[in-house]
């Protein structure tokens, strides 16, 4: 079976990533600098990370806010549109946690739930939507200096 890769993914081998699977995916786990001056950078400054690997699931329709709400752990009126939130994805046949995700709100009726590169197919069979991963690239900036 083939990896999976991202659209960043020859930029990645350009500057020497040592890549490994993960969740189908052929990502890097380190870099020539070496995780300390990585992780010293995203503790000090500011970081971007390439997380193209989670899942996006696409949920839309006039009942798209009221299925979310049934099966996440937080309440999305806390956020509006244009906002992400962190939660986590409930099996609604039990209650017990699938998968810590983020929900972003994109529109008025459109949400895109990230679930772990792992549990796309669980998010899809329990929220409908549509798998819309292979249409995006997803960088996270993290760090004190992101703002």
């Amino acid at each position: 079976m083939s990896l999976r890769t991202t659209a960043l993914h020859a930029n990645h081998l350009r500057l020497g990533a040592k890549m490994v699977p993960f969740g189908g995916w052929d990502m890097p786990v380190a870099y020539p600098t070496g995780t300390i001056v990585e992780h010293m950078a995203c503790r000090e400054s500011a970081v971007m990370f390439d997380v193209s690997h989670l899942g996006t699931v696409r949920v839309e329709g006039p009942d798209a806010f009221a299925r979310l709400q049934e099966v996440l752990t937080n309440d999305l009126t806390k956020i509006s549109v244009g906002r992400a939130q962190y939660t986590h994805l409930l099996d609604p046949s039990d209650a017990s946690v699938v998968d810590d995700i983020i929900v972003w709100w994109v529109d008025e009726e459109v949400f895109d739930v990230m679930p772990n590169a792992s549990n796309t197919e669980r998010a899809l069979r329990y929220l409908g939507g549509r798998d819309t991963t292979a249409t995006r690239t997803v960088i996270a900036v993290q760090g004190p200096d992101t703002r």
